[in-house]
């Protein structure tokens, strides 16, 4: 299963009770979803370091449009994780961006999920990463 599927197939499932999604579409790797009160979530899968830019454009975006959140969706890999802690002064200056850990394989959990801005905001930086690798550890390592 590619991180595209199963986005798709977890933002689906996310909205079976509530039934407020109105359209899902895939466009150049970008999962992009929009919901009946106007509220739209790009999901961007994050593979490769190049993917990183992109993303950061589209974060600039939320600063003038309040109804689009950005969603980064990674394997749960070592190296993934690296590159949240590396960035996370970045990211944690975005209200609406949250990352999504997944290992569709996971015999235990299949994600973990994590929003900076809100993280950064109710726990201390000393433990920042002690934290996030406990959280990393709730779920399989992805090999591929």
């Amino acid at each position: 299963m590619t991180l595209q599927e199963w986005t798709i197939t977890f933002v689906k499932n996310k909205d079976l009770i509530k039934q407020q999604l109105t359209s899902v579409e895939e466009k150049s790797g970008v999962v992009h979803t929009t919901y009946k009160d106007g509220k739209k979530q790009e999901y961007f899968m994050y593979e490769k370091d190049d993917d990183l830019g992109k993303i950061l454009t589209a974060l600039k975006q939320t600063e003038n449009d309040p109804l689009l959140s950005i969603h980064v969706v990674c394997y749960n890999t070592t190296k993934n994780l690296d590159a949240l802690l590396k960035n996370w002064q970045t990211f944690a200056a975005y209200q609406r961006l949250t990352f999504y850990f997944a290992n569709p394989k996971s015999l235990t959990d299949t994600k973990w999920i994590i929003n900076p801005w809100l993280h950064a905001r109710v726990s201390d930086t000393k433990n920042l990463a002690n934290g996030l690798k406990s959280m990393f550890s709730m779920v399989e390592e992805w090999k591929g």
